[in-house]
């Protein structure tokens, strides 16, 4: 009898043994999948900052250009942004230098028209856009755009403005 109830209780340890093991390959399971929707979600965050940021540099370079004393110049760079003393009053276009959300630094990609006029930025981030919809400006270039450098928040091109070079003087 005592036999019996030996080899009862042996083969109840296998069978809570492979009930256990099972239980952890579950939770395995559901932590790596929750782990993928975890980067996805931080994915997603990245972009909405990105068309944050580059919308705000995008208006920063309008309002610059758009200001009555501006004569119609194109910043040349950030700082001219962040603190233009044109005009005798000190403006702020930028409220500050944004970091690039895709690499965490603060150089972006900068993109020029054919005369060298600075009209816009891009993300240098590597990647495949995920977000196809929501977007402010250049919807159908953004949705159509396979990398993250196509990303590109320009202001509108005007071969009448003056060049850089005649603007540092003034």
């Amino acid at each position: 009898m005592r036999g019996n109830i030996a080899r009862s209780a042996a083969g109840q340890d296998g069978f809570t043994s492979l009930l256990l093991l099972l239980a952890l390959t579950v939770l395995a399971l559901s932590m790596l999948k929750s782990q993928d929707i975890i980067q996805l979600r931080h994915r997603q965050q990245q972009e909405s900052e990105l068309l944050f940021r580059g919308e705000q540099i995008r208006q920063a370079i309008k309002q610059y250009r758009s200001a009555s004393y501006a004569n119609g110049c194109y910043p040349t760079g950030f700082n001219d942004l962040l603190k233009d003393n044109r005009g005798g009053k000190v403006h702020y276009h930028l409220r500050q230098w944004f970091s690039d959300p895709l690499t965490g630094e603060r150089q972006w990609g900068m993109a020029y028209d054919d005369k060298g006029r600075w009209i816009g930025v891009y993300s240098k981030g590597q990647g495949r856009p995920l977000r196809k919809e929501g977007f402010i400006q250049d919807g159908d270039k953004f949705r159509q755009a396979k990398h993250y450098e196509e990303w590109i928040f320009v202001v509108e091109k005007d071969p009448a403005a003056p060049l850089p070079s005649a603007c540092k003087t003034r």
